[in-house]
């Protein structure tokens, strides 16, 4: 009996954080273009994603069941990143990595391209600002 009901309230939590999710329409930095959304799953692999230098800062993030796919980035400080996240949901989602100066959002069923500078050596947050206890990851420079 209890297992059930810590199901039920975690079903609520995470309906209430979808039916909060969304914002404006401010896009932040970025471009954005619009594909076809892919059917939604509710759970998704933790991965770490490393990039470095020698045309290897293509980075790639994908937001589905209201999670990250990768929840830690490994880069060099100094070093351009281009980030193509891609957004299976039907809600808009975010990408915000402060210490990098990017924020985008990305609306439901699109993907947006985000590119930011690796700021000194250190480990510092990325988050989607519309879910940020459930959609956060570490983004780690050396």
């Amino acid at each position: 009996m209890r297992r059930g009901m810590v199901v039920g309230v975690l079903a609520g939590v995470l309906a209430l954080a979808a039916a909060g999710c969304g914002g404006g329409d401010d896009n932040g930095g970025g471009s954005a273009s619009a594909t076809t959304a892919a059917p939604e799953t509710t759970s998704a692999p933790e991965t770490t994603a490393a990039a470095g230098g020698g045309g290897d800062n293509e980075l790639a993030l994908t937001a589905q069941g209201t999670a990250w796919d990768t929840t830690s980035f490994d880069l060099k400080s100094g070093g351009s990143y281009t980030l193509e996240v891609t957004n299976k949901d039907s809600v808009e989602h975010n990408f915000t990595f402060t210490e990098g100066n990017a924020n985008q959002d990305i609306e439901g069923g699109e993907d947006a391209t985000v590119t930011f500078t690796a700021p000194a050596a250190g480990s510092y947050p990325f988050i989607c600002k519309y879910h940020p206890a459930v959609m956060k990851g570490t983004i780690t420079v050396t």
